[in-house]
Formats: structure tokens, sequence, C-alpha cells
């Protein structure tokens, strides 16, 4: 809410407060319909996990581009408070949103001036809940050398040998495989780090061909015998950011899967969903996936036969897609 405060004083002047004041409420206001939106209470955990992990990472940024300015205005005292909210929710203080808003506001506070109050309090926030104090967080100071030391590999090499798989030798992909393909798959861009994704598996192979049945029909059907359920809830999404940025950030993290399937040394295929509401509410209650999620994606998931037949599917000329504005 500060950074808003500063950006709208910046437009509209610092001596109009009482337009800055009735901005402020209206934003105020559809902050809490957002947090209040909803009867269940994991998506009101959820929700304010999220907006924690917002605010701490508007800190992050600020502290990448040195705005020591911005950190001085941040209401770290009302953060603090959230935080204490997640837990009387049942969050576990060792929780993602938890460890790392703890460890951002840590290090933030550790580089400004007259927040004596806000340091002390963190500190018995941390020691009280015996939260892991050796969670980063803040920014790291990486040599250019070190960011670009993998940059010398064959990445048009890499992406070119990439192919839809349609034919998987009849395995199922155990959950460490899953876990670390996850994993790598995270890195993705993800507004305000906030990664509303969930990627749903089964090592049963009963659930597995639930799944199978659900998504793949017609002549592909026989030929796959795992698949990933890929998600993206709307709910930690707040009511003014564009429409459909379920499908944006669940488009970005989708690319990234498949590229770490790939490199796992998988197969994939990617079984793009129908916006269709019946469907994903029939896919949703059949496993027990929340009414909040919209389903981005279904991925065939495995290892590919010896010899891989693959469409051809060549690619429009790089000209034709980048366009030079004079």
């Amino acid at each position: 809410m500060s950074r808003i405060k500063q950006l709208v004083k910046s437009v509209i002047g610092e001596k109009n407060t009482a337009r800055l004041n009735r901005i402020r409420r209206t934003i105020g206001a559809a902050r809490a319909m957002w947090l209040n939106s909803g009867t269940a209470s994991q998506s009101n955990t959820d929700k304010t996990s999220v907006w924690c992990l917002m605010q701490v990472h508007q800190i992050e940024k600020a502290l990448a581009v040195g705005r020591k300015n911005y950190l001085e205005t941040v209401n770290y005292s009302y953060i603090l408070n959230r935080l204490e909210d997640l837990l009387r929710l049942g969050v576990s203080p060792d929780s993602f949103a938890v460890k790392e808003a703890a460890a951002v506001m840590r290090s933030a506070l550790a580089e400004v001036s007259g927040h004596e109050e806000d340091r002390q309090a963190l500190e018995n926030f941390i020691a009280w809940n015996d939260i892991a104090v050796d969670f980063r967080g803040g920014i790291d100071r990486i040599p250019k050398a070190e960011i670009f030391a993998h940059s010398d590999f064959d990445f048009g090499a890499f992406v070119r040998s990439r192919h839809s798989v349609r034919r998987f030798k009849d395995k199922i992909i155990s959950r460490k495989v899953i876990h670390d393909i996850v994993r790598d798959a995270l890195y993705c861009p993800s507004a305000c780090n906030r990664q509303p994704f969930k990627v749903y598996f089964s090592e049963n192979p009963d659930t597995v061909k639930r799944i199978v049945k659900s998504i793949v029909d017609g002549f592909v059907a026989q030929y796959v015998h795992d698949a990933l359920i890929v998600t993206c809830d709307r709910s930690l999404l707040l009511p003014h950011e564009m429409d459909d940025q379920e499908y944006v950030n669940g488009g970005i993290f989708l690319g990234y899967l498949v590229m770490s399937i790939h490199a796992h040394g998988l197969g994939s295929c990617l079984f793009q969903f129908l916006r269709v509401n019946s469907r994903q509410d029939r896919i949703r209650k059949e496993f027990g996936i929340s009414q909040s999620e919209v389903i981005s994606a279904f991925v065939g998931i495995g290892e590919p036969e010896d010899e891989v037949l693959c469409a051809c599917a060549q690619r429009r000329p790089a000209e034709e897609v980048a366009v030079c504005l004079e």
C-alpha cells in the first residue's frame, strides 16, 4: 500500500490529500473484499499468504534497485500482523510464505534506520515461532560471470531437440522425478513471485488411468500412460489485475515445465484445455481440485518409445514473428 501511495502522490501531487485518501480507501476496500471473498478458510489462508508474498516481493525489488527511500516507508508491523494471522489460521512456521516474508523483512530492516521497534518485533516473532533463520531473503550480489556461467551450451539445439511425444512406454513416472521436474520449472517468472501453480499427479495406476481417461481421447489415448493436471489459482490474483492473468501465469509455467521434462530425459505432450466450465467443474470435482483453480492444461508425460515418430511441425521464420518498429 505504501508503494501505491507514493505513486499516487507523484501523479496527483502531495497536497491533494483528500483525493489521495479517497483513492487509498478504494484500494484498501478492494484488497479487503479480495481477502474476504469466499467462505473456505483455506482460500482465506492462501490469499493472506499471497498478499504477504506480494508485499515482501516489492521489498526485494526495492532492494535490488537500491530504492532505500521505499524501504523506509514500508509498514513492516502490518505485514508482521498478517504473518501472525497466518499462524493463527494454522499455517506452519516452516511454510514458504512465513519463512520468505520473515527473511526478506529481516534483510530490509538491516538496511534502514529508525525502525528499531519493527526489528525487535520481527526478531521476537522469529524466536517465539522457531522460524528458520538460514532462509535466504532480500538480495544476492551475484557476479555477472556467475549468472551466465551456464549460458555457453547450445540452447538452440536443446529447444529444437524437444518434440511433442504422443507414444510412450507403459510406465508411471515416480514422485521423486516429478518433484525434481517441478522444482526446476518453478524458476519461471511469476507475477510478484506468487507462484500460483499446482501440478497434480499420481503413482497409483488406477488414479493415473482416471487422469488419462479424463483428458486424452481420440487416436492418442491408447499411447499415453501418465499425465499431469496443471492449474493456476485465480483466487491468488487481485481484482484489479488484467483479465485471464491465470492463463498468462499458467502459460509461462507450462513452457518451463515441458522444457524441464525434456531436460530430465522424458517426453511430453501438451493437451490444451478448453475453457468449458462444465468440463472444468467435472474434473475438479473428480480429483478434489479447488474451484478457484483454473485448469491451464494437461501434460502427457513418460518415457518415449525407442524410436519416436514426431510431427515435423516446422516453425515460422523468425523475421515474421520478430517485428522491428522503426
